[in-house]
């Protein structure tokens, strides 16, 4: 037997059932990068831009501290304490995923598509995919051009955050964890999820 769980769409956004809630909570904590990856860039960029994001709904961002003065696991506990998971999912991730392909729209129902179908999208079409290199990044890659991008913990694209890469060997290695949450979980809470 299949069992559906009921969400309601508020005003203020979405209440999620307390079962959900707690897991959803618990994806976010041990999250193998901070907020999923869903924010490129090193940490003292990633938590300028929760900032950023932050004063744009009137949320208080004093639950991202300087990054020099702050831990990851500090602002993960601020932000579950001081908004919820319910605004980190619909406000900040939601929000950046929207935001980051925004401009190629096409690409997260791509993506959609290979995991509902069970396969992995191709390296070169990924490559493709990727937002455009800034000049920063161009002359850099020219300058040391032998020099690896980054890789770990640290997202350069939206599109590392839900699928892992080896650049080296150029293939697509597997999904992220973040992948099957939002297909699977975090989709179906925002209405969002498109049948296929």
């Amino acid at each position: 037997m299949i069992y559906y769980k009921r969400y309601q769409f508020q005003q203020g956004g979405v209440e999620i059932e307390a079962n959900q809630k707690l897991k959803l909570e618990r994806y976010f904590r041990n999250a193998d990068r901070f907020i999923w990856g869903v924010i490129p860039g090193n940490k003292q960029v990633v938590l300028e831009t929760l900032r950023k994001v932050l004063t744009e709904p009137g949320k208080d961002t004093s639950l991202v501290p300087d990054y020099r003065k702050s831990t990851y696991a500090m602002v993960t506990e601020n932000l579950l304490s001081g908004i919820g998971i319910e605004t980190i999912i619909t406000k900040i991730v939601a929000g950046q995923v929207r935001g980051q392909f925004a401009d190629r729209s096409a690409t997260l129902d791509f993506l959609r598509t290979h995991w509902m179908s069970g396969t992995l999208p191709r390296w070169q079409t990924l490559q493709s995919l990727r937002s455009p290199r800034t000049v920063k990044q161009r002359l850099l890659e020219v300058v040391h051009p032998s020099e690896p991008r980054p890789t770990g913990k640290q997202t350069s694209d939206i599109l590392d955050a839900f699928v892992q890469v080896n650049n080296q060997y150029q293939y697509v290695h597997g999904w992220t964890v973040f992948a099957g949450l939002w297909f699977e979980e975090i989709e179906p809470v925002l209405g969002e999820a498109t049948p296929v």
